[in-house]
């Protein structure tokens, strides 16, 4: 990753931990050091287990320090097809667990003093489209019954909110909010070896070697033998195979303003609120703590300079916030997502002592954190396989994933340049 272009890494607060180059013993190794894993450890060391961390680049490397930031609730589909997957009785526990989710990212932030620029403003998920606005109110309704605290805006509440033009109306959810991913990543592998984690990165696994009870990782200077092993790389693995037929790699690019004015910032989400809408080749607008308009959408940037995308950001830019005049991108990366066959996050047993968590399918901030949580608990014994809220061993493999992968790519690409014509 070439950190000068993601403007999360335009921070000081990287945390610096070694190589491994020992053996060690743990009674758990968790391999990747994104949210998922860190939470995971974070939890199980609260719990009293010996946690090893072993990370093959540096923390939130992957999909953690390119995230979007925003704590949405739940999952990309409707909680009734989460039922459909799953059965109703496990397709509620994991609906209640995900909509609960930004409340307990928000808890550990405030708990902990995590220093991430949270905002607790609430998220809007926009209509692009008159016929949007049914799929929003069905939406609303399924998750509200799960507690769920959500408005339906119509498109002038919307327009004041954002002043966005373009949009039929928003749901607005009170309970989300904006952070920057890298520090909070960073800030949960913090808590995680304050809690008495080891933490390595620069250290990748190169294979496991598994005996009667126990298993071997093997990195370039070093290893841990563990009771029981993590795998929580998602669509970052390395050397590690055993995940990449159960996800469809789809990538997404944000781009970063220099800072606004505060008269431009009056004409772009005065509100501070993240957005993101319901087209199908998804769009997401936000601004950070220093008052950038950060822009995403689905796509790989292909180049170093990102010169289409610009040119792309500056028509959105233009068509949407038609007040705000031309803008300066200053920075430009990209990330990859791991799209699970049912964009329900899987939990793998590859054997007695192996689990594989992956596939948050783009929600990876809020459901990351709580699903760490809750395979913490399995793990520890504190619930059983039955009382796990993830689904446990469900995951489909996916047929022709990679030209699947090209096929999301092709299509993204192409629905840019229409975006010139259409929207």
């Amino acid at each position: 990753m070439n950190n000068k272009n993601n403007l999360w890494h335009q921070v000081d607060n990287e945390l610096r931990c070694e190589p491994l180059a020992e053996n060690l013993q743990a009674d758990v190794l968790v391999v990747g050091a994104g949210f998922s894993g860190l939470s995971t450890a974070l939890h199980l060391a609260r719990s009293g287990v010996n946690v090893v961390v072993l990370e093959a680049q540096e923390i939130g490397y992957g999909a953690s320090g390119r995230n979007v930031g925003l704590t949405n609730a739940g999952l990309w589909i409707m909680p009734e097809q989460t039922q459909q997957h799953l059965g109703i009785e496990r397709g509620r526990a994991l609906n209640q667990l995900l909509i609960d989710a930004p409340l307990y990212v928000q808890q550990l932030i405030t708990e902990a003093q995590i220093d991430c620029d949270y905002l607790n403003n609430g998220t809007l998920h926009l209509a692009h489209k008159a016929s949007a606005i049914d799929y929003l109110t069905r939406r609303a309704e399924q998750l509200s019954s799960y507690g769920a605290q959500l408005q339906l805006l119509d498109a002038d509440a919307t327009y004041n909110k954002t002043r966005a033009k373009g949009y039929y109306g928003a749901l607005f959810d009170r309970r989300a909010g904006t952070l920057q991913p890298l520090k909070y990543c960073r800030g949960l592998a913090q808590l995680a070896l304050q809690a008495g984690v080891k933490i390595f990165t620069h250290s990748p696994v190169t294979g496991l070697q598994k005996s009667a009870d126990k298993v071997q990782a093997n990195t370039l200077k070093g290893s841990v033998v563990a009771e029981k092993i993590v795998l929580a790389t998602n669509a970052y693995e390395h050397n590690l195979t055993h995940n990449r037929a159960y996800y469809t790699p789809l990538y997404y690019c944000q781009f970063a303003s220099a800072p606004l004015t505060a008269e431009q910032r009056q004409r772009c989400l005065p509100d501070n609120n993240g957005c993101w809408d319901s087209g199908a080749v998804m769009r997401s607008f936000r601004t950070d703590a220093a008052g950038r308009l950060i822009i995403g959408t689905v796509g790989d940037i292909h180049t170093g300079d990102a010169r289409h995308f610009k040119r792309w950001c500056q028509h959105v830019v233009a068509k949407t916030f038609v007040e705000i005049g031309p803008l300066q991108y200053q920075y430009a990366w990209s990330g990859r997502i791991a799209k699970s066959s049912n964009n329900i996050p899987q939990l793998l047993e590859i054997e007695n002592n192996v689990v594989q968590i992956m596939g948050y399918s783009g929600r990876g901030i809020a459901g990351a954190t709580v699903c760490g949580r809750e395979l913490a608990k399995y793990l520890t014994g504190e619930i059983s396989q039955q009382q796990l809220a993830i689904p446990f061993n469900n995951a489909n493999k996916i047929s022709f994933n990679q030209l699947r992968a090209v096929a999301y790519e092709l299509g993204s690409q192409l629905s840019h340049l229409s975006d010139h014509m259409l929207r």
